[in-house]
């Protein structure tokens, strides 16, 4: 055997012994797949759930409440549409592997943002729109000064983006859903 062929076996063997070792390439642990029965369940909830696209009337809906609400409470904030809607993805999890989509609506921009003296007002008004929506959750990313971001979400996957630093947007993303 020459020198090269004991590196390459060396190098071969230190390598799979560290993906053995680390779990990768375990197919049984691996976080994307998925069993048919998980796969038959997310399709399930797809039927159960509202459409595509009463979904996206509906978060549409607390997007533009929630810009409403925002210029009533801090009139110096005008919202504008932004971006075009896209759509055909965002399925997470077993979703993915069903014939489900998901909506990213435009989103509603002020080039001014909302100030702090008012953004605990404007967040609890947003909070009860989205709630009475049924997308009950939130998640506060950034809570600093002058500088604010949280998601709003529901159990069924919809989504609720809001926040303000440089300027303020509001967007949202429906869940995986059938059209």
């Amino acid at each position: 055997m020459t020198v090269r062929n004991r590196r390459v076996r060396k190098v071969v063997g230190a390598v799979s012994a560290a993906v053995l070792v680390s779990g990768c390439g375990g197919v049984m642990e691996n976080p994307y797949n998925f069993s048919d029965e998980e796969i038959a369940e997310a399709a399930e909830k797809i039927q159960a759930w509202p459409s595509l696209e009463d979904t996206e009337r509906l978060v549409t809906d607390v997007v533009v409440k929630i810009g409403e609400v925002t210029t009533e409470i801090a009139p110096a904030v005008q919202f504008r549409w932004h971006r075009e809607r896209t759509s055909g993805g965002g399925c997470p999890g077993p979703f993915a592997y069903t014939d489900g989509l998901s909506i990213t609506t435009q989103s509603l921009l002020s080039d001014v943002p909302i100030g702090d003296a008012d953004w605990q007002a404007v967040l609890d008004a947003a909070r009860e729109i989205a709630t009475e929506a049924g997308i009950d959750q939130i998640e506060v990313l950034v809570d600093q000064p002058g500088r604010h971001d949280v998601t709003f979400f529901s159990a069924d996957g919809n989504r609720i983006t809001f926040g303000t630093f440089k300027a303020a947007s509001i967007r949202a993303i429906t869940g995986c859903r059938r059209l």
